[in-house]
């Protein structure tokens, strides 16, 4: 009966409104970024002059098909997370047989370069584009911690505030002797509490206009697990512009410091696999629009920034070909493309299978940390309950 029930509870959340909001967020945003690239190497194509045989949206099964300009065929097809345009003549290798003008093969290196980068670029302009919107009418960040209030944006279950009850929007107002006004105030408390070396503070928090004081113990982090509730200030057009473009530089330098830095001690990368993209638009989705746009934005950024990486079949390593035959004046024999190809294939393969296991350990520490955290806050109640 037990099963039953468990079977007839996963049957309801999987068709419950959350969880198809979640699946049409997930869709939307993936199918968005996918199709703006494949859009970027199509547009690319007609400026150059190479023809089209195929623009496809999704992958899988065909669902529709209908012949456009130029003898291009567009297919509707029954998976909307992928893509894919097929440029007439696509392999460029020495041996090849150029059959008319408008093949991709027939395209000096240059063109073809720019055709292979448009896709990666479009990612970028998405994200500039969203960004500019996201900025515009939402504002930036305040980030001085004197001007923010002391609002809790996020608790992070497993640590001790979550254990100790506190929730997003709880607005802190003390910390043992300490008056709060801002998120600086809380900082300075926090880290004078650590200097001291105290094992537990006193915070006074104030939800639905009703004061509570709850002693929290540290745990060995010496980390509350608590996250700020952003500010937004206005700004105008031009410098929306402006940060809309810093911000697509900021995040590509940021994720290739990150990685430079991993690799230089050693480390394995921290890498986010389908199910965590998945879990992460999942969430994101329910979070508002301009958080869940500027999460497609992100995505954007990450999706052009790896495709232009130096990885033969990737569209970086590509252009990496297309460089050495600038500089040799000749182009990859077929089976030093198809080798090429072929490793750089396997080290996809292996780059998402690493992802996925990162995305599957991050999911049983949750699954863990939540464990605790309820076994902790059910022990607290029967103490109290007893007291």
């Amino acid at each position: 009966m037990e099963f039953l029930n468990l079977i007839w509870a996963k049957i309801l959340w999987l068709f419950s409104w959350h969880t198809l909001v979640s699946i049409f967020g997930i869709v939307f945003a993936l199918g968005l970024v996918v199709i703006v690239h494949e859009w970027g190497h199509f547009i690319a194509c007609r400026l150059l002059g190479i023809r089209v045989e195929e623009f496809s949206i999704g992958f899988g099964k065909l669902l529709k098909q209908w012949k456009g300009k130029k003898e291009t065929i567009f297919s509707l097809r029954a998976i909307p997370l992928g893509g894919y345009v097929k440029p007439a003549g696509e392999a460029y290798f020495r041996e090849v047989e150029i059959k008319s003008d408008d093949e991709f093969a027939a395209k000096p290196w240059w063109a073809r370069s720019i055709m292979v980068f448009a896709g990666a670029g479009m990612n970028y302009v998405l994200a500039f584009v969203i960004f500019f919107f996201v900025i515009l009418f939402m504002g930036m960040p305040v980030t001085n911690p004197g001007k923010v209030p002391s609002i809790l944006g996020e608790v992070k279950e497993g640590y001790p505030a979550a254990t100790a009850g506190l929730l997003a929007g709880d607005n802190i107002t003390k910390i043992n002797n300490n008056s709060i006004a801002n998120w600086k105030d809380l900082l300075l408390a926090l880290d004078q509490a650590n200097k001291e070396n105290l094992p537990a503070v006193d915070v006074t928090y104030e939800r639905e206009g009703i004061q509570t004081s709850v002693n929290i113990v540290f745990d060995e982090s010496k980390k509350l697990g608590i996250v700020v509730e952003p500010t937004y200030e206005k700004v105008g057009i031009f410098k929306s512009v402006g940060m809309a473009a810093y911000q697509c530089y900021y995040w590509t330098a940021l994720s290739l410091k990150t990685i430079a830095e991993k690799i230089y001690h050693k480390q394995a990368p921290d890498m986010a696999g389908p199910i965590g993209i998945f879990e992460l638009v999942g969430k994101g989705v329910h979070n508002g629009a301009e958080d869940y746009f500027f999460l497609i934005a992100l995505i954007s950024v990450a999706i052009g920034m790896f495709n232009l990486f130096p990885i033969p079949i990737l569209d970086g390593g590509h252009i990496c070909f297309f460089i050495l035959e600038a500089i040799t004046g000749k182009r990859p024999t077929e089976k030093t493309l198809n080798n090429a190809c072929g490793v750089g294939a396997f080290i996809l393969i292996g780059l998402v299978l690493f992802a996925t296991y990162q995305d599957i350990g991050r999911l049983r520490k949750h699954s863990v940390n939540t464990a605790v955290t309820e076994t902790t806050q059910d022990t607290q109640k029967t103490e109290a309950q007893n007291d």
